[in-house]
């Protein structure tokens, strides 16, 4: 591959087409699947049941992403989600393998506060031998068995200070693995929206990758048109790959379907790589509603 494993494996993450559109800043905003991946608490900030089906692929690294995720926050006042997403790179070099199988539960407290927790399995094989320094499990993988196969958890918070304004933080592989395969991360995330627009600002620290503790910040807006259309732009800045990152998103938001795509690139860099992200999502309503959510309640939701 012509790009780095750093940037080729990105923490793990598993990317949703709003959230790279958004340059990643979605911590506190990001309701509906992508809470899965990002923060488990906004599950209970939007009354949705979304299934949704995710692609992606980096070219630089061969990457593929294939992923099917739910969330049902209508069923009960507890919000609960479900996702399963397998991804691979560098299939010709060390063909790292992985696999990640999420839980999370969301629990809204009066008005103003929601709390939620992810349990997560990550089970990742790598090519025996292939890496540079020969045999080592570091960088050749183990023969026969997972060089990664364990349990750990999120577990995040979301207020809502008034209308429109809200405020997360969340932390990441909280068993403290201390592996870069789920390395420990906190962030946090302050974002507005209303039926128009949306804004978000968001930072992270990652104790595990690097020798010393670094950041990422990342920044985002979108910008709904016609109730139907989705606009969607974010920057990034990583201090471990000394990288910044600008990005685009489009979607289609129908009452009963949405259609997204986010689209990621790097700048200044030798080793530069490029993100493609597609998502697709049917929004079941159980109870068939005559007044179910418009298309922009479908992705912003309300306390």
């Amino acid at each position: 591959m012509s790009t780095s494993p750093e940037q080729a494996y990105d923490l793990g993450d598993i990317p949703s087409a709003r959230a790279v559109g958004m340059g990643g800043a979605l911590n506190a905003l990001g309701v509906s699947t992508s809470a899965l991946y990002l923060n488990p608490a906004n599950m209970a900030l939007a009354r949705v049941y979304h299934f949704e089906g995710l692609a992606a692929y980096m070219p630089e690294a061969q990457k593929q992403t294939y992923g099917l995720a739910v969330v049902d926050s209508m069923s009960s006042r507890l919000a609960g989600g479900l996702a399963g997403v397998w991804q691979k790179f560098d299939p010709s070099g060390i063909d790292r393998t992985w696999t990640d199988i999420r839980a999370a539960l969301a629990l809204p407290l009066g008005d103003h506060l929601s709390l939620g927790a992810t349990g997560r399995w990550l089970r990742i094989d790598q090519a025996v031998d292939g890496g540079p320094f020969g045999s080592s499990p570091a960088s050749g993988g183990t023969a026969g068995s997972p060089i990664f196969n364990r349990l750990t958890f999120d577990a995040g918070a979301t207020v809502s200070i008034i209308d429109g304004l809200r405020i997360a933080v969340v932390g990441h592989n909280l068993t403290f693995t201390k592996s870069a395969l789920a390395p420990t991360v906190a962030a946090a995330g302050a974002g507005y929206t209303s039926q128009l627009f949306a804004l978000e600002l968001d930072g992270l620290l990652d104790f595990t990758t690097w020798s010393s503790t670094r950041g990422r910040v990342m920044a985002g807006g979108e910008l709904f048109l016609a109730d139907r259309y989705a606009v969607r732009v974010g920057w990034r800045y990583d201090w471990g790959t000394q990288l910044n990152t600008p990005s685009i998103g489009l979607g289609y938001i129908d009452p009963r379907w949405s259609v997204e795509l986010g689209v990621r690139h790097d700048l200044t860099s030798e080793h530069a790589s490029t993100w493609l992200v597609l998502s697709l999502r049917y929004f079941y309503d159980p109870s068939a509603a005559s007044s179910s959510p418009s298309p922009a309640e479908q992705l912003i939701g309300g306390m």
